[in-house]
């Protein structure tokens, strides 16, 4: 692989808190060879790059993500055949990219086989990190059976929702769903720990799966060295989760003082998703929400910015992700300046490269600009510490986006 010599460069590392001007990074073989703020002697044919005092950044990680949800009405979703959601998955997955993030963390219902294509070069995206199949309890979370229907489209086995959900009731029966996504390739595994917006049945701020259920999912993620994520918006559901092992709490929608507190003592992380939340208010009711959720929607958004300052006064770990749905997903970026109403740029740049590293349990090899980490970059034109929405604009403002070394977009440099 031809070496690359990047110079001129405004350096974000990772961490900061400054940019690190007139820098040069060398990349070969995949990885980030040298950071220097002095001329770099470079290889043999090495490709020089000027880029004029952009910012030079690690690679944009979304720790929340759905590739196939095609629709904002589950029941529409889970009834769509799997050629059409796959087609749409790979588009979703190439646009991703395009926007900076060269990393995404699967948030359930992402089969290994796209981990695979994308591997073997079939389509461009990011690197995924599939957690298989949801689990959830019956007349949970991921339950897409309606209220009074004894059976729907979910529970078609070669189709339906069973294609991204166990339903499981008992610890014998997490235990061997855990056990099957993990063998099939599951980087990490995902339960609902509460109810949520867009399922049919179950009410937003009930308790989701017993105390044994939960403490049996994170026992078998443990044993294979992956870990659990979790599904909460209440903040009994938040601390009940971190309380019993849970590495991940997704939404953390309306977390109080004594959930974060929880969140503190366990290190855990929490994963405030905005953007969903936002778009499924804009224009939600538009693309097809049912009324149903729409109700539940409004239960949980009063509460979304007074729980990201909980988040930031208890000086807790918190990770960068979207969740969004459908013809939503092109709203990945407004997540940057949603967050600017709480956390500062430097917090947010952190969330997300360096914290959703280490959340992933790649803090080694990914979020960083540093010797030895993967040459997966970004090029920015305008300071993010200055104004972190320069990071939302769809990847327009990013003539260079590197992934494992390789350029995916290098453009007017």
């Amino acid at each position: 692989m031809t070496a690359i010599l990047f110079t001129n460069a405004a350096v974000f590392d990772g961490h900061g808190p400054d940019l690190l001007k007139g820098a040069q990074v060398l990349v070969a073989d995949g990885t980030i060879q040298d950071l220097s703020d002095k001329a770099i002697r470079p290889p043999a044919d090495c490709q020089t790059v000027d880029l004029a005092g952009a910012t030079l950044m690690p690679g944009l990680i979304d720790a929340h993500v759905h590739i196939w949800a095609t629709d904002l009405d589950v029941l529409k979703l889970i009834t769509r055949r799997s050629e059409y959601l796959a087609a749409f998955a790979y588009r979703s997955l190439a646009q991703m990219l395009g926007r900076g993030f060269t990393t995404v963390r699967d948030a359930g219902g992402t089969d290994v086989s796209y981990v695979q294509a994308l591997h073997d070069g079939l389509a461009p995206g990011p690197r995924l990190l599939p957690a298989g199949r949801m689990l959830t309890q019956t007349g949970g979370h991921g339950d897409f059976r309606r209220a009074g229907e004894f059976a729907c489209a979910c529970e078609l086995r070669e189709g339906g929702g069973a294609r991204f959900t166990h339903v499981v009731d008992s610890p014998d029966e997490v235990r061997k769903a855990v056990r099957e996504e993990l063998r099939l390739g599951a980087h990490q595994i995902k339960i609902m720990g509460s109810g949520g917006v867009a399922s049919p049945s179950d009410p937003v701020d009930r308790l989701q799966f017993s105390d044994a259920e939960i403490l049996t999912a994170v026992e078998e993620a443990a044993r294979h060295g992956a870990y659990v994520m979790a599904h909460c918006h209440p903040p009994r559901a938040v601390q009940r989760c971190a309380e019993l092992g849970v590495r991940s709490i997704e939404h953390a929608t309306l977390i109080d003082q004594d959930a974060a507190d929880a969140v503190a003592a366990a290190d855990a992380f929490v994963v405030p998703t905005l953007a969903t939340i936002w778009a499924l208010l804009e224009d939600g009711a538009k693309l097809g929400l049912p009324p149903s959720s729409q109700e539940k929607l409004q239960q949980v958004s009063g509460g979304v910015l007074q729980g990201l300052q909980v988040m930031r006064r208890s000086n807790l770990k918190v990770g960068f992700g979207t969740d969004l749905l459908g013809s939503q997903q092109d709203r990945q970026g407004s997540e940057f300046g949603l967050r600017a109403q709480v956390f500062s740029p430097i917090e947010i740049l952190r969330q997300v490269t360096s914290i959703n590293a280490e959340l992933l349990q790649m803090q080694d090899r990914i979020g960083r600009v540093a010797p030895g980490y993967a040459a997966d970059l970004i090029a920015v034109d305008g300071d993010p510490l200055e104004d972190i929405a320069c990071l939302g604009r769809g990847g327009a403002n990013l003539p260079v986006i590197l992934q494992g070394g390789k350029f995916h977009r290098r453009e007017g440099v």
